[in-house]
C-alpha cells in the first residue's frame, strides 16, 4: 500500500532505520549474500541423494514467500522497471510453487501423485530455482543502485526476518500481508501436527516456566527457580 505522499510503509521504516541503525534487528545485512545462500541451500537440498525432499520444499516455500513479502514492494516502488521485473519473477515463482505443491503431494504419500517421477520433479525444481535466481539478480542489481547502503542493509534484515516467519508449505497463489501471516500460522500448526522437520532458521524464544498455580493447572510438580545468590537472608 502506498500513502498519499507516495511512500510505502516499508520504505518509511527503512528511512527511519537509516537514521537510527539501532532500530533494526540483529540479522544479516548483506542482501545479495543472503539470497545467494538461500539458493545454494535449496540446490543442495535438491541434489542431496539422501536428503529429505520435504526439507527442500519447506525451504523453497519459505524463501519465495519471504522474497515477495520483503523485496517485491520496495522493487516495485523504487525501480523504474520494478513492476515489470516483479511480474516476470511472479511468473517463475508461480510455476515454482505449483511444482512444489505437486512434489509435496508425491513425497507426503498422496496416492494420486504416486505415479509421478521424483527425479523429473527434482530436475524441474532445480531449473526453476535457477531461472528465479536470474530474475532475482536483476532485481538486486537495480536495488543496490537505487538504494543507499543503510536501506540495502535494512532490506536484507527484512528478508531474513520474513524468512524466519514465512510459510513452510507451497501456496501457489502467493500472497503477502495478511495472507503471509495466515499461511504461516496454518503451516506451523500443520508442521506441529505432522511432526515435520522444518530447516528454516527460527528466532529463538525463551522458555516460559509456569508458576505455582500454572504448574497446578497443568498437573505438573512446581519447581521453584534456582537461587541466584542475591536473595535476602531468610528468603524461602
Amino acid at each position: 500500500m502506498i500513502n498519499r505522499r507516495g511512500i510505502s510503509p516499508l520504505e518509511v521504516t527503512m528511512r527511519a532505520a537509516a537514521d537510527d541503525p539501532t532500530s533494526t534487528p540483529p540479522l544479516g545485512d548483506d542482501l545479495r549474500a543472503a539470497l545467494s545462500k538461500a539458493h545454494e541451500a535449496a540446490q543442495a537440498l535438491l541434489e542431496d541423494p539422501d536428503g529429505k525432499r520435504l526439507d527442500a520444499i519447506s525451504w523453497l516455500s519459505a524463501h519465495v514467500a519471504a522474497f515477495e513479502h520483503a523485496v517485491y514492494p520496495v522493487a516495485k516502488h523504487r525501480l523504474t522497471d520494478g513492476p515489470a521485473l516483479v511480474d516476470e519473477d511472479r511468473k517463475v515463482v508461480g510455476q515454482l510453487t505449483r511444482t512444489l505443491r505437486i512434489a509435496e503431494r508425491l513425497h507426503s504419500g498422496d496416492v494420486l501423485a504416486s505415479n509421478l517421477s521424483a527425479e523429473g520433479l527434482r530436475d524441474r525444481l532445480s531449473d526453476l530455482v535457477t531461472e528465479h535466481s536470474a530474475v532475482q539478480k536483476r532485481i538486486i542489481d537495480g536495488l543496490e543502485k537505487a538504494l543507499d547502503q543503510a536501506e540495502v542493509s535494512y532490506l536484507a534484515k527484512s528478508y531474513a526476518d520474513a524468512l524466519a516467519h514465512a510459510p513452510t508449505r507451497p501456496h501457489p497463489h502467493v500472497g503477502s500481508g495478511m495472507m503471509f501471516r495466515l499461511d504461516s500460522l496454518r503451516d506451523r500448526i500443520l508442521d506441529t501436527m505432522d511432526g515435520r522437520h522444518v530447516p528454516i532458521p527460527r528466532i529463538p524464544r525463551s522458555r516460559i516456566i509456569p508458576g505455582r498455580w500454572g504448574s497446578y493447572l497443568l498437573g505438573q510438580p512446581h519447581q521453584p527457580p534456582a537461587p541466584t545468590g542475591d536473595e535476602p537472608p531468610g528468603a524461602p
